[in-house]
Parts: structure tokens; sequence; C-alpha cells
């Protein structure tokens, strides 16, 4: 008798499933081939096993949308081309509702009328997170590029042997004009396509926050990881890097015969300069390799960015001293002041035998937050500035190291050609 229960039980709950197939207007005989099995069921098995079957089998049909004919509206077919529509019956409950095509649900249509669109998820913070500078796709294709490697190659310019212009000369080369402020023309020493291609992608941090544009560098160049180490900053890593890869030449410097200018006892001092640099990372660097045995000047602009001596971690700063052009360590460090320009390189000259030091660093920078595109232009005269100091207080056969962006315009150009001919 309790097995004649359960059974009447379940062929009850059959029927129910079935009378309400029928009210939602399905048609079990539409199934495919491959489901007749399951519609089959209800019919040819009767024992407690298959009734059970049949009654997950129907869930199922339901659930994956087996068993019931697609019907496609115009509308429909404008809105979701690419996906399953509304069944017939759905359809039906939402016309009961008050559902009208193009209109929305809601007593006064205040529903949404367009489809839910597919995420458009960047990253794993924050579900509608759209960062400024990145709403657009970018369609790069990695799969040609090279594998990346560590390994630095030095290629030298080749020996120049043209005679070095005189005043005259030198004077011609200058033109005064309109101020520019603009770079998309410049395609004197660049292929248009590059440059335009590169402006593009550098105007996606014209809106970029600056935490943003602080990940996504560390995010594309691993080597960001390593940051200061033992040192003051990255920059003295930077300068660590510059010097191993030129086979020591800054902080041992040789002689023609390749015979070394600092490293014996009875050889003088290793004398450098750092101008624009501060907070100090580059002569940082310089200390710590030299230990005792080096002699530093620096100038940088006054203010938060100062050199920051009592910072130094690695090496000691009693053998590094700043200078800040006109008034000494009571100016205010501007390079673009010739007077500042002409009192830092007579402090230097006068500690140095009047000889000039070995080698010289020029790091200068300032904000262009918004204008990262014209950084080249604005910079033009911060760079001219570095180039006429190293040029006045590094000795005949010396070196120089300087930090430049872009290479597009003849301004950047040229006093890199010019340090070429006369260092």
């Amino acid at each position: 008798m309790k097995r004649r229960a359960e059974r009447d039980l379940e062929s009850s709950a059959l029927s129910k499933q079935k009378k309400r197939i029928e009210e939602l207007g399905l048609n079990l005989s539409s199934t495919s081939d491959d489901d007749t099995q399951y519609s089959n069921h209800g019919t040819q098995e009767s024992s407690t096993s298959g009734t059970a079957q049949t009654v997950r089998s129907m869930r199922r049909d339901l659930c994956l949308g087996r068993g019931i004919k697609k019907q496609w509206t115009p509308w429909q077919k404008a809105h979701h081309p690419a996906t399953p529509c509304l069944t017939a019956s759905p359809q039906k409950l939402m016309a009961k509702m008050g559902f009208r095509e193009g209109e929305g649900l809601g007593k006064f249509g205040q529903g949404r009328k367009e489809i839910v669109e597919a995420s458009k998820q960047k990253g794993r913070r924050g579900l509608g997170l759209i960062l400024k500078g990145f709403e657009k796709d970018l369609d790069v294709d990695w799969r040609n590029q090279p594998e990346p490697t560590a390994y630095e190659e030095v290629d030298w310019f080749p020996e120049c042997t043209t005679e070095i212009p005189d005043s005259d000369e030198l004077s011609d080369w200058v033109t005064v004009g309109k101020r520019k402020i603009i770079i998309d023309d410049e395609t004197e020493f660049c292929r248009e396509q590059l440059l335009e291609n590169l402006l593009e992608c550098k105007s996606a941090f014209d809106e970029l926050e600056g935490e943003e544009m602080r990940r996504a560098r560390t995010r594309s160049n691993p080597y960001e990881m390593i940051r200061g180490v033992f040192f003051l900053n990255r920059a003295a890593m930077k300068m660590a890097n510059i010097d191993h890869v030129f086979d020591y030449m800054f902080t041992n410097p040789k002689d023609s015969q390749g015979k070394s200018l600092v490293r014996d006892k009875e050889s003088e001092l290793l004398y450098f300069a750092d101008v624009c640099a501060g907070p100090g990372g580059f002569s940082e660097y310089v200390l710590w390799r030299k230990k005792w045995h080096a002699k530093g000047f620096g100038m940088t602009l006054k203010g938060p960015n100062d050199f920051k001596l009592e910072d130094f971690y690695a090496a000691p700063s009693e053998l590094f001293e700043p200078y800040y052009g006109e008034g000494g360590v009571d100016g205010d460090g501007d390079i673009t002041r010739l007077e500042n320009i002409s009192a830092f390189r007579n402090f230097v000259l006068d500690n140095t035998d009047h000889k000039g030091v070995h080698f010289m660093m020029a790091d200068g920078g300032f904000s262009v937050e918004g204008q990262e595109n014209i950084q080249e232009i604005l910079s033009k005269q911060l760079l001219l500035c570095q180039f006429l100091v190293g040029l006045s207080v590094v000795r005949t056969g010396g070196h120089f190291i300087c930090k430049t962006f872009d290479l597009f315009t003849p301004i950047q150009r040229g006093p890199g050609l010019l340090a070429v001919l006369l260092l």
C-alpha cells in the first residue's frame, strides 16, 4: 500500500507537470530526435524510477529550452541578432503585464528599453570601473614581437672627424620664430605613421590619474619592482645600470691607452658633477662605488626636490657639495639663469685645479601633466641649459650623461650632436 501511494503521488506530480506545460503552450512532441527518449519515458515506463526520471528530464528540458519552439519577432531580430530570443509563452505572459515591443516595463513605461550589455570590465578593481584614457580598445598584436631580453648592447657613433664649427657658423644655426607648441608635424627625423601611432598611445595618459599611471608603469616594466634596493631611490639603480653597460667608463675613466685615471693611490680623486638631480640618487651611487675616493658638486632647484644628503643610505654625503649658483648655498639653483651657470662653472673649476670634472650627470625634468605629447618641446630650454653646463665643467676627454625624452625635433637632436663634436 505504501509503494502504491508513492507511485500514485509521483504519477499525480507528473500529471500536474504535463498540465502546467500545456498551460504554458509548450508541445512535448516538438522535441528534437536527440531528446525523444525524454518525452517517451512517461508512456513507456510506469515504474517509480522511470517516473522520477521522466520528471527530472522534463524539468531539465524546461531549463535548457528543449521542446520549446523559438519564434523571432522583427523587433527581436533587430535588437538580438546573436542571442536566443524569448519564446512564445513568455511573450504572452509579458504582454499580459502590459509589455509592448520597443517600450519599457512598469506602470509608466519607466523600465529600460535596451538590452543588458555584455560586461566590458577590465581588470579586477570594481565592477563598472572605467579609467579615463582607456575607454577605447587598443588593437595591439604581440605575436610578432621579439622576446624581451635583459642583454644591452652599446652602439657607438662613428668617430667624428668634422672640424669644430666656429662661433659665426654656430650663430647661423640659430633661427627665431613664433613659439611652437605642436609636435604632430615633426617628421624630419621620424616616419609620419610612427609619430602618429606614438602620439595616439601617449594621449591615453592625458586624463589618467597619477596613481593609475604608476600602476601601469609598474606592470609594463618588471624592473620597476627593483625600486631603490639599498639606495635613496631608483635613480641610483638607473645610474648603476648605465655605468655597468658602458664598462664603468663613468666611475673608472681611462686615458687613450686604456689606463685608469683614478684607480691608483697616487692618482687624483674622481671628480663629478650632478645637475638637476635632486634628491641625489645618481650621486649616492657614485659615492657608494668609489667610497672616499671621489668628490662631487651638485646644483639643483631649491625646494621640495632639493638634495637630501641626510637620507643617503649607502654612501657618505660628506664628499658631495651642493652649490646653487649665484649666492652659493643661498642661491636658488635655477639652471635656466645664466648667472647661476657661470657661478657654478667657476666653483667647479676652482675646486678641480681648473681641469673640470671627469663626468657630469644631468637628470632635469618637471611635471607636464596633461601635456605629455609635447614634453619634448616644453623641455627644450631645460635641455639646452644642461648641455651648456656640461660643456662648461667637463674636462677634455670627459663624459656627459643627460636624460632626454623624445628626439623628434631639431632642438633636441642638435645639442646631442654638438656634444659629440666638442666633448
